[in-house]
């Protein structure tokens, strides 16, 4: 007779990916206010653009 064997795994604790601490529950995947803060003014400020040789004006069609 064959027998199924699972795996389980452990549960990996996510770092915050602006400082690499773990993360807290109710914040994740950050550990704190300052390092979400952090990400969002990241996000405002473009830190996180794809950066092109397009102007703002470029088309969208080829």
């Amino acid at each position: 007779m064959s027998q199924i064997v699972e795996l389980k795994r452990k549960p990996r604790k996510a770092k915050c990916p602006i400082c690499a601490r773990p993360s807290l529950a109710g914040l994740e995947p950050f550990c704190s206010k300052r390092c979400k803060d952090e990400d969002l003014r990241r996000w405002l400020d473009g830190g996180y653009r794809i950066p092109t040789d397009e102007g703002p004006d470029a088309p969208d069609v080829p």
